[in-house]
Formats: C-alpha cells, sequence, structure tokens
C-alpha cells in the first residue's frame, strides 16, 4: 500500500475523527527531519523530531550551540510575540527558539505529547508557511501510543481578556473547539469567522494546509526591524492593495482566518496540557494568546486539571482502542 493510501486509511480511523483519543500520552514511532529557512531571521535551520518516553513533553534542544541548552515547550518560557511566538530564557534571551507555533500546531492537533526537538538555527523552518509538511511527515512517520494518560485542563467558567481592539476568551466546553475571527481592510479578506472542533481529521483536512498571510505594502517595515528576512512567494500568502500576489491564488477562500486559527492552536499547545473547552477570539493574535495562557494562574477558581495517570488496567492498545472509540 502506498505512502497516499496510508495516510487516506489512518485519516478514517475512529481514532483521527475523535477528540477522546487526545486523553491518551502519544509520540511518534521514528525520528523525523526538516530543512529550510527561517521566516523571520532568513537563515537555515536543521530541525529533527524524535520519540520520547511517557510525560517527557515537548523539549527543544539547540544543537548549535554550546552545551546544547534546552527549552521546554511552555507558555513560561515565552519571550516575545513579534510576528511570531518565540520562546527562550537566559540574558537578554540569548538561547531561543523562534516561531514554534506552526509545529506546535501540528503536534498538538495530530495529538503527540511526547516528543525532543533538535534544532540547528534559531528559528522553526517556515517550510510552506503552513503546518501541512508537519502533518504529512507525522502521519507516515506513524503515532505511538503510551502507557499514561494525557493531563487535560478543563474549563470550568469563562476566562477573557483584551488587548488593543481584541478579545480572546476561554468557555466551558466538553471537547477543544475553536471559533476565530479577523477583520482585515483588504477585498480579498474582510470580516471572516471559522469554527473547529478539533480532531486530528478536521485539522489535517481544513486547517493545517492554510498559510500564513502578509502585505507587501508591510514588507520594508518589517524588514526593517529584522523581521520577514525570509518571506517569499513560497512560503506566504502575500497581498498587494487590492489583489492576491501568488500565482496560485488561495488554498481555501478564507484562508487568512483558517492560518490564525492555525497560530492559535499552536500557541494554546504551550499550556502543556489537553483543554477541554472553547476559545473564541475575534482579532487575535500571539500576544493575547499568550495573556490569555498567563492569566490562567490568577483565575484558579475557573477551571481544574485532571492529571497524569498510568494506564495499567488494560493494555496500551486497548486503551488506545477504547479511548478514541468512547462517545
Amino acid at each position: 500500500m502506498g505512502i497516499a493510501n496510508v495516510r487516506a486509511t489512518m485519516m478514517k480511523s475512529a481514532y483521527f475523527q475523535n477528540p477522546r483519543g487526545y486523553r491518551i500520552q502519544k509520540t511518534l514511532k521514528r525520528a523525523i527531519c526538516f530543512e529550510g529557512k527561517g521566516l523571520h531571521c532568513g537563515k537555515p535551520a536543521r530541525l529533527t523530531l524524535q520519540p520520547a518516553g511517557p510525560n517527557h513533553g515537548i523539549l527543544f534542544e539547540r544543537t548549535d550551540l554550546e552545551g546544547c541548552p534546552r527549552i521546554f515547550a511552555s507558555s513560561k518560557a515565552f519571550i516575545a510575540t513579534d510576528m511570531a511566538t518565540t520562546l527562550g530564557y537566559g540574558g537578554n534571551n540569548q538561547i531561543r527558539v523562534a516561531t514554534v507555533e506552526h509545529l506546535l500546531s501540528a503536534l498538538f492537533a495530530m495529538g503527540i505529547t511526547n516528543v525532543a526537538v533538535s534544532i540547528e538555527g534559531e528559528e522553526v523552518p517556515i517550510l510552506d508557511g503552513s503546518a501541512g509538511p508537519y502533518v504529512e511527515s507525522i502521519l507516515e512517520a506513524g503515532i505511538q501510543p503510551q502507557p499514561f494518560s494525557h493531563p487535560v485542563l478543563r474549563v470550568l467558567k469563562p476566562i477573557r481578556v483584551h488587548q488593543d481592539g481584541a478579545v480572546c476568551e476561554l468557555l466551558p466546553r466538553n471537547r477543544l473547539r475553536l471559533t476565530t475571527s479577523i477583520d482585515f481592510r483588504h477585498p480579498s479578506i474582510g470580516v471572516q469567522t471559522f469554527a473547529l472542533d478539533v480532531t486530528p481529521q478536521s485539522f489535517a483536512q481544513q486547517i493545517g494546509k492554510a498559510r500564513t498571510f502578509g502585505f507587501v505594502q508591510d514588507v520594508e517595515k518589517l524588514r526593517s526591524k529584522n523581521l520577514a528576512q525570509g518571506a517569499s512567494l513560497d512560503n506566504v500568502l502575500g497581498f498587494s492593495e487590492n489583489a492576491v500576489l501568488n500565482p496560485e491564488g488561495m488554498r481555501f477562500t478564507d484562508e487568512c482566518v483558517r492560518h490564525k486559527l492555525l497560530d492559535a492552536l499552536g500557541d494554546l499547545a504551550l499550556c502543556g496540557c489537553w483543554i477541554e473547552g472553547e476559545l473564541v477570539s475575534f482579532r487575535g493574535g500571539h500576544s493575547i494568546h499568550l495573556t490569555l495562557l498567563q492569566t490562567l494562574q490568577h483565575m484558579r477558581s475557573h477551571w481544574e486539571l485532571v492529571p497524569s495517570e498510568p494506564l495499567r488496567s488494560i493494555s496500551v492498545a486497548d486503551t488506545y482502542q477504547a479511548a478514541a472509540l468512547e462517545m
């Protein structure tokens, strides 16, 4: 059976169509490598995702720096949100990994909870500007269930933040759902809203291929700030004042709002656990998403944490299948 047929078969399985599978910790069956340039720094980078044991989490390792410093994928590690989400620490934040959101979005949506991320370079490769290449490679590598449940943050009461005209809130719900709205004064964009009940299948089919986007009139300003140094129509959906610049056009008529949802999911991944709740975001971005996660610590009565625990009563395979099929 060819790779395309294998992926198609996997996407039809109960796990990929049902959010219950997120309650089981998982890793990759084999390592995956990516190479490319950073969207903002424009420098080459090599990224390797390696299987990791239960309760490992997602851990970045800068193998190009002395001592191979590590950065845990957590909201406590974020240091910047200028056009991307950057994690790091140290004096002047010199230990950093930038533009982590597309990778984290793919891992989170596909249910990968434990992975060692080795990176040679300061920024995660932008690839084609979407999470699609990560999703495809995860499916090709295979997903391995592990004998532990995944911790769950269960939203009990609304948690809302405001920032510069943007609104972002978490609402109670028995599964993870994102509703994202944007408003751009452009004839190809305008006001757009997209809602998604998150499953591996829904993400892969409706969100993963949506690309980051930008406007040609902003390029000079961004580059003066050492941003968008690696941006091109190969990795960005570009807009002039009144048209789409990419010869192939848009992948979806509402590709921009779908990408905003992709970014939001990648930022939510930094909470370190699965979420039972609905994120509602209007004109949201990385900064307000991280503010929302930080606000959780000040509103402990609005949520509860279901901790991880060993799965010992039945086999991992049986537990995995039961979680996937349970409604």
